[in-house]
């Protein structure tokens, strides 16, 4: 059976302790069971970033549900994948990684990535409105022509 893979990144609505983490990552884990998703959630400097991966209306559904949880703001959908043979986590139901509560100089480039996924957000977004601005400017000109 093939499954979607899909990953995004999001920031905390508002600031999660460590133990808020664990206990919203072990409430996924038995639900996910359940729909048959697996996944990890890895956690840094208010940011969320998740794989899920299971049956395609499943992972279309829980994703679907956190876009709209008040726990997550500026949701970025990052990939999706089709037809997946092969699950990254297939043991996992809902691991979670605090980034911020390990130790380790191994770790400093994940949490990196993760700022840095979040900052060309940004960028993205600044971008587009420009881009739109200047679309609505040249659609406002040629109907002067």
């Amino acid at each position: 059976m093939t499954v979607k893979r899909i990953k995004y990144i999001s920031r905390f609505a508002q600031p999660l302790s460590g133990e808020d983490i664990t206990r919203l990552a072990d409430a996924a884990s038995r639900k996910n069971a359940k729909l048959g998703i697996t996944g990890v959630l890895m956690t840094s400097g208010g940011i969320f970033f998740q794989i899920l991966e299971g049956p395609p209306e499943a992972v279309d559904g829980l994703y679907a549900a956190i876009t709209r949880d008040r726990r997550h703001t500026d949701v970025l959908l990052l990939s999706v994948e089709e037809g997946v043979k092969r699950r990254l986590f297939p043991d996992w139901g809902m691991r979670a990684m605090d980034l911020d509560a390990e130790s380790g100089d191994r770790l400093e480039p994940l949490k990196a990535i993760l700022s840095a996924i979040l900052a060309q957000r940004q960028v993205m977004e600044s971008l587009s409105g420009s881009l739109e601005r200047a679309v609505w400017g040249a659609m406002a000109d040629a109907r002067k022509e």
